[in-house]
């Protein structure tokens, strides 16, 4: 199997031919903006999509990953280190999410490594569940933003953030558009990473930034809304992978497994694990499996075979598809997963 943590020796060369004729390095030091219209570069359709929210006409907005991409598996194009060089500002998801060789061809590619903004660590992200299943750590005084605004936060969830240094990397679910209110914080970091960059236009970005935390507040009441319309004993499910964390904190579902019990969808696991998830199955009356559009599992069709599980497809999860908007991308997914726990025969 090929390692997908490895460049291809002609990505490699290709890449560094364009850095060296884009004169882009951490050493090189970033132009100056003075009144043109900023570039910035999103790693992925979901992080651009945040950014062009708050940004607005006002920045010129190139996104490295196509539609429908995943992002644990994407490498590097030959072109993305000079659309990285050329950037002056660079929103990248961080926690791990995006894979190995893109994250050094960001920091071997920008203009200087302040130009890098990890979007992750800005939203108090929670811990993936110990053991695979366990409570979700770290929420206290996150799930509520603020209803005056979007400057103001809960002093103790800034103070349960400030242990996140001492975690090792991979220790925190990147999976965050799947609560709102933690896409709001990542719009408040992204307007003010913006407003750093291009003071010149801070009011449109501070007027874009608060219009959107108002259109996510709206977000939260109709998902809540959504799910609390399935009978309690319902609510739970297993999924292709990690990523349901943050629906499962915030609006009361339980995932009880994943296939996959790791970041990374694309990941084998042992005959072992198998014979956990079908055992968790099967102790639990779970109902539905959810197999992720980005990544579907070779292991479904056992765990079917075996289960009796209703499997039901298409749940997208990492990504955004063409044309696709943050707020119609969360509740088609709700809409599945609320439409298949109601039904469940």
């Amino acid at each position: 199997m090929k390692n997908k943590y490895s460049f291809k020796f002609g990505v490699i060369v290709l890449s560094l031919v364009l850095i060296a004729c884009s004169g882009g390095s951490t050493d090189a030091g970033c132009p100056e903006i003075d009144g043109r219209e900023i570039n910035v570069v999103a790693t992925t359709p979901m992080i651009g999509e945040f950014v062009s929210q708050v940004g607005g006409d006002n920045i010129n907005l190139t996104v490295l990953m196509p539609p429908e991409a995943n992002p644990h598996t994407y490498e590097p194009a030959p072109q993305d280190a000079g659309k990285i060089a050329d950037a002056d500002l660079v929103f990248y998801t961080g926690l791990m999410y995006e894979p190995a060789p893109l994250i050094e061809l960001l920091e071997n590619s920008v203009c200087g490594l302040e130009a890098l903004a990890e979007v992750g660590e800005s939203v108090f992200p929670i811990e993936f569940k110990e053991g695979g299943h366990d409570d979700h750590h770290g929420e206290k005084g996150h799930d509520d933003h603020d209803e005056e605004g979007h400057d103001d936060h809960d002093e103790e969830g800034h103070d349960d953030h400030d242990g996140h240094e001492g975690h090792g990397h991979g220790a925190y679910d990147p999976h965050f558009w799947f609560d709102p209110n933690r896409v709001a914080y990542a719009a408040e970091f992204i307007e003010s990473k913006l407003v750093e960059f291009d003071p010149s236009n801070a009011s449109d970005y501070e007027a874009a930034g608060k219009a959107y935390v108002t259109e996510l507040k709206g977000l939260v009441s109709q998902v809540s809304e959504l799910i609390s319309s399935v009978p309690s004993q319902n609510r739970k499910l297993i999924t292709t992978h990690e990523s349901l964390g943050y629906l499962e904190a915030k609006f009361g579902l339980e995932v009880l497994s994943t296939i996959i019990p790791d970041l990374d969808s694309s990941n084998e696991i042992s005959p072992a694990q198998l014979v956990g998830v079908i055992d968790v199955i099967e102790d639990n009356n779970v109902k539905v499996i959810f197999i992720e559009a980005e990544a579907p599992s070779v292991y479904a069709e056992t765990i079917v075979a075996e289960t009796g599980i209703k499997a039901v497809e298409g749940l997208w999860v990492e990504t955004l598809r063409p044309g696709q908007t943050y707020p119609e991308f969360l509740m088609t997914a709700v809409e599945l997963i609320v439409e298949n726990l109601t039904n469940t025969d």
